[in-house]
């Protein structure tokens, strides 16, 4: 298994690093091409990302869901969802398309009704297609991006607003929004300052004024995730990174990331990257 690309920077799991957009206002990244192993660790944004994968297998955590991409196939990654990737026993290869729902805004009333509910993270796509209109959507947009033509900047532009229509007409079901009131941002924010401490679910609950049941369903219904493993997730990240900076006592990489119990620390890591504290930090380069 490989580390993955360490060089994206990350704050508790949102990704920092910044991404140049031309005058299309999209991103194309490809073909990266991956042996078996993690491609990208979980992390999360504020712009949308599809893969279309063009080789091999993909799979992927979006939030709570795990999808296996075969190529020919799309993942689908709105906004503000966590999510995590791994390259078949085969490998994958994959173009990444990015893009930011707000430079796509206009004054036309289908924006507020379709786009907006986007960057409020209020609308349920499927996380995996292989419909043959939405993978042609996809592919005509990276081509036109990768082209030399002087008008292909507008083309892909028009690409995405077809593409998302595309989105919407087969999401599943009724697309209402998933959730109201915010994006529970203020949650996410306390947890990112206060992972390392003693905090749960009811306390967290408490704090916020909900009902813990209530608060756990939301919770997930946003981030994909329970409070729990989210916290789980951040303790782990941050103890890989104290192992990559040097410190090789697991007692006390378990200590400072919020793991009362080594023992502990040290099983939900191995689940977590398919190795012990102590491999990991064999393999980790010196600094």
């Amino acid at each position: 298994m490989t580390f993955g690309d360490d060089s994206v920077k990350l704050d508790r799991n949102k990704e920092l690093t910044p991404v140049l957009y031309g005058e299309s206002g999209v991103k194309i990244l490809g073909d990266s091409d991956f042996a078996e192993g993690l491609c990208f660790c979980l992390h999360w944004h504020e712009r949308m990302e599809l893969l279309y994968v063009t080789r091999g297998e993909l799979s992927v955590q979006v939030g709570n869901l795990n999808v296996t991409a075969p190529a020919e196939s799309v993942v689908i990654i709105p906004p503000g969802r966590v999510h995590e990737g791994y390259a078949g026993k085969n490998g994958a290869k994959y173009f990444t398309v990015m893009f930011d729902i707000p430079p796509f805004f206009n004054r036309q009333p289908v924006s507020e009704k379709y786009l907006k509910p986007i960057f409020l993270q209020q609308t349920n796509f499927l996380p995996l297609t292989s419909r043959p209109e939405i993978v042609a959507a996809v592919r005509s947009v990276i081509k036109e991006q990768l082209s030399a033509d002087r008008c292909a900047s507008l083309a892909v532009t028009g690409g995405i607003y077809s593409l998302i229509a595309l989105l919407y007409r087969y999401a599943p079901g009724d697309t209402a929004p998933a959730y109201s009131g915010g994006n529970f941002r203020e949650v996410t924010e306390y947890i990112g300052e206060h992972y390392r401490e003693n905090i749960s679910s009811s306390s967290l609950s408490r704090r916020f004024g909900y009902d813990e049941a209530y608060f756990c369903r939301r919770f997930k219904t946003v981030t994909g995730l329970s409070p729990m493993t989210y916290i789980q997730i951040l303790r782990l990240e941050a103890s890989r990174g104290a192992i990559r900076d040097g410190e090789k006592r697991i007692s006390v990489v378990a200590s400072m990331c919020g793991f009362s119990d080594a023992a502990y620390f040290s099983r939900c890591f191995k689940k977590r990257y398919g190795m012990t504290p102590t491999e990991y930090a064999g393999a980790a380069p010196e600094k």
